[in-house]
């Protein structure tokens, strides 16, 4: 009794520490950041403090600007994303449970993996035109290779586990050990995936608004530099480095989510 009892406090003292401890580094970073720029006042071409950057953040907000290139940016990311999930992760599967496919396309997603997004990216743009649609293509491209990469480690990993033979052995066919051996085996690495995609889907985005953008936070780095805003580039970083933690966050609190499950499955067997 007294273990159960300890259990649900646990619990409740673990989360408070995942909520809590990112908060206080963050605060903590961002007092130590103001505070270096207060004392040693360096080049406010090269780097503004927290302050100014809220401070003109917020005049971007109030000029109507700000608002719309976030939404812009963050339509492109999470379209992206999604249609890099749904080819990566199914492309990801048949390379893992699959060794001659494997074999045969290995080499190409290496080789296509390497190939850096800003040498790509005018030939997209040229290609789809300016627009929508040419954006939302560079993301997904580069959120699919660390997709269908550790998903098709994790397939592999459970092929190569033993388990699939037990399968075969209760006579399950194709599709019943796809949904309940090497989907849910799979999952932790497809999330893996996700999270490492989300991070170059972001800088795909900024990669992608190089050429010929009008709009976006990567066009709000980019002009910012020109016109040697400097506050406006750090409101663009700043902005895209939240969306990048957020989204991490809500994978990785997904993750512990199916963690759990799977933990209370075993343990109930």
């Amino acid at each position: 009794m007294p273990a159960s009892a300890e259990t649900p406090r646990g619990s409740r003292s673990s989360r408070v520490r995942r909520l809590v401890l990112p908060l206080v580094s963050i605060a903590a970073g961002l007092a130590v950041w103001q505070l270096v720029i207060t004392v040693f006042s360096p080049n406010p071409l090269a780097v503004v403090g927290p302050a100014q950057i809220a401070r003109d953040a917020a005049g971007l907000f109030g000029a109507g600007t700000l608002g719309p290139d976030i939404g812009l940016s963050l339509a492109q990311l999470l379209i992206g994303l999604a249609i890099a999930t749904a080819v990566g992760v199914p492309a990801g599967l048949l390379l893992g449970t699959s060794r001659p496919l494997a074999a045969a396309l290995g080499p190409w997603v290496t080789a296509l993996y390497t190939i850096p997004v800003i040498a790509v990216a005018p030939l997209v743009i040229v290609g789809l035109g300016f627009g929508f649609t040419a954006k939302v293509a560079i993301v997904a491209a580069s959120g699919f290779f660390p997709l269908v990469i550790n998903t098709q480690a994790g397939a592999a990993s459970v092929v190569g586990g033993g388990l699939r033979d037990v399968t075969r052995a209760f006579r399950a066919n194709s599709f019943e050990t796809l949904c309940f051996l090497t989907l849910p085996g799979t999952t932790p690495h497809i999330l893996t995936g996700l999270r490492l995609a989300i991070g170059r889907a972001l800088i795909a985005l900024v990669a992608a608004d190089l050429f010929g953008s009008t709009s976006g936070l990567g066009y709000l780095i980019i002009s910012g530099q020109q016109n040697l805003k400097t506050d406006d580039v750090y409101v663009g970083v700043v902005t895209l480095s939240v969306i990048g933690i957020v989204l991490t966050a809500l994978v990785a609190f997904f993750e512990r989510r199916v963690n759990e499950a799977r933990t209370a499955r075993t343990e109930q067997a």
